[in-house]
């Protein structure tokens, strides 16, 4: 009934059965969950791309990479997400770095944020480089999270810039 509801008219509807889907965690239904990160609204892609960090398939990387590119910023939020919660689950995927870099320069704070997020939680060294920049964000969320996974790599060059965060205007 899920599946049959990703393809009803109604957005919401496509929407809360992506969600639904992914909650439930059926690795079967990533098929029907990549067409849905195609659907032509924007809710319904962001929810698809959640549902697929959820379910953790190390096959749908390259969608969620594409998805990290989408015209609305929900959407490359949701899908850096998912990139994280992947991580989260034991299916880390460092091809995800590179392009979870590029979104650190996102114009939208929360895609920038989530992006930070979910390089902490994929834990590469590669990354510390562009953490270390996002420290330095305009936007205290980004910097907040920036911080939090330099410290979930652990990566002792962050340091001194970790010190000097603790003087940041932001408690």
């Amino acid at each position: 009934a899920l599946l049959e509801a990703l393809k009803d008219e109604n957005a919401d509807v496509r929407s809360y059965a992506a969600k639904a889907l992914g909650q439930i965690g059926d690795k079967s239904v990533v098929p029907a969950l990549l067409e849905a990160l195609k659907d032509e609204n924007a809710d319904v892609r962001s929810y698809a791309a959640k549902a697929l960090g959820q379910i953790g398939d190390k096959s749908v990387v390259p969608a969620l990479l594409e998805a990290l590119k989408d015209e609305n910023a929900d959407v490359r939020s949701y899908a850096a997400i998912a990139l994280g919660s992947m991580a989260l689950n034991g299916i880390s995927d460092a091809s995800a770095v590179p392009a979870l870099i590029q979104a650190l320069k996102d114009e939208d704070k929360d895609v920038r944020s989530n992006a930070t997020w979910a390089l902490g939680d994929i834990g590469d060294a590669s990354a510390v480089p562009a953490l270390l920049e996002a420290l330095k964000d305009e936007d205290k969320d980004v910097r907040k999270a920036a911080a939090e996974a330099l410290g979930d790599i652990g990566d002792a060059s962050a340091v001194p810039a970790l010190i000097q965060a603790l003087k940041d205007e932001d408690k």
